[in-house]
């Protein structure tokens, strides 16, 4: 009787190789000019993981002397403040009271021409998109201490 084993290797490595080569294409960038995980352009499925936004936040600056309270901007779907408060106090920022041990993320809403307020979602999804890139300044307070973060929200980033 024959054995067939080593026929069978050849095949086995030609499918291994088209798998790999299948997976590496799956996750391949074609351009990356773009900070809004939306724009950037790859063959097969997105390297970003389900990220879709086209704005994004720029520039973030935080002002505050607090080690236990982090904001940071979250560009996956069109760019959001994550704020993670494990400070003993209750942070304001822009009329949100982020109360101590939570972690929330704040959309920007424009409140009349020129000014901008903060929304609590329950995701990392923006809503608001300018027509064009706008500097935002949001302030708050956390005890006796003044906070404030400053940001570019930039207007759609392709389409």
């Amino acid at each position: 009787m024959q054995n067939l084993q080593p026929a069978k290797q050849p095949m086995l490595a030609s499918i291994a190789a088209l798998l790999t080569l299948l997976l590496m294409l799956s996750s391949c960038v074609v351009t990356q000019n773009s900070p809004a995980q939306g724009c950037i352009k790859s063959i097969g499925l997105p390297m970003s993981g389900g990220c879709f936004g086209k704005t994004a936040i720029l520039d973030l600056s935080v002002k505050a002397e607090s080690p236990c309270l982090d904001i940071t901007a979250n560009n996956c779907n069109g760019g959001v403040l994550e704020v993670d408060n494990t400070c003993s106090e209750t942070l304001t920022l822009g009329g949100i009271d982020i109360l101590p041990t939570d972690y929330v993320s704040l959309d920007v809403v424009e409140a009349g021409p020129g000014t901008y307020a903060l929304k609590e979602i329950s995701s990392n999804f923006s809503d608001y998109s300018p027509p064009e890139d706008q500097r935002i300044t949001i302030t708050g307070r956390m005890g006796s201490q003044d906070v404030t973060v400053t940001f570019t929200k930039t207007a759609r980033l392709c389409e």
